[in-house]
């Protein structure tokens, strides 16, 4: 039996550049946990974003923010990544340094930027983060738990995460995370991680968990639950990981669990 239900939100549960959750979709949250059944938002984004988005049923829904580097249920934080201060240096540096790239760096519950670009800072504000403009990132005074590359000009079609992998240290990973970022990923923090906290905090087996994604930084994830969903318009990896395809979230969870 399904207890626990996780999904990325961009580009699969929020499709076609949607960024409100369907009305229709948070009634299922809510008929799920009358049948036991946790919904946990798996993101990229940050714990006040993802709050926001689904304010209706917030305090009833589990949160793996910051591509898994925060997992937080019930108020608690399960589980905090830290990334390295010399080497989130060396790569804020490195991503400042490039025309038309500009970094996002996260605390457990801040977000900081330059302030170098106004539609980074609008986009930020418009997804309901806590945004704090510190022109020097270098001096960001708490932990920073996730980094980001921001590209307003796209990151897919120019293939920018194999331009930027060689210039990542040892042992961060870029991977896309939709259209305009790309997410610097380390070993202690991804999805996949996150989803191990909740679900050893929760006492869950695979078996007992469905997941959906459709990007690079999805793939974690689907490795520790035991009915990985890729959307159609998923990447080939993804597509190529999991056990079902769908069309919509929605849709599946309605029928496969309930």
């Amino acid at each position: 039996m399904i207890k626990l239900i996780a999904s990325d939100l961009d580009g699969t549960l929020l499709q076609n550049g949607s960024r409100q959750v369907p009305p229709e979709f948070i009634e299922t949250i809510k008929e799920c946990k009358k049948k036991g059944i946790l919904f946990a938002a798996a993101s990229g984004r940050q714990y006040a974003s993802l709050q926001r988005l689904f304010a209706e049923v917030k305090d009833d829904i589990a949160y793996i923010c910051e591509n898994g580097a925060v997992t937080i249920y019930q108020g608690q934080v399960l589980h905090q990544s830290v990334i390295d201060r010399t080497i989130a240096n060396e790569i804020i540096q490195k991503i400042i340094a490039e025309d038309g790239s500009h970094a996002l760096v996260s605390g457990a519950f801040t977000s900081y930027i330059d302030g170098k670009d106004k539609d980074l800072e609008d986009r930020l504000h418009s997804n309901g983060n806590h945004v704090v403009i510190l022109p020097d990132l270098l001096q960001v005074e708490e932990p920073i738990v996730k980094l980001a590359i921001y590209e307003k000009e796209g990151t897919e079609e120019r293939n920018r995460g194999a331009y930027w992998q060689p210039k990542m240290p040892f042992p961060a990973r870029v991977a896309t995370s939709g259209a305009l970022w790309l997410d610097v990923l380390f070993p202690d923090a991804n999805k996949g991680i996150g989803m191990r906290a909740l679900a050893e905090h929760l006492h869950l087996e695979k078996e007992e968990i469905m997941c959906f994604g459709d990007n690079q930084n999805d793939m974690e994830m689907f490795a520790e639950s035991g009915i990985p969903v890729a959307v159609e318009n998923a990447k080939p990896e993804v597509l190529a990981a999991s056990k079902y395809v769908t069309s919509s979230v929605n849709e599946f969870v309605r029928k496969y669990c309930l």
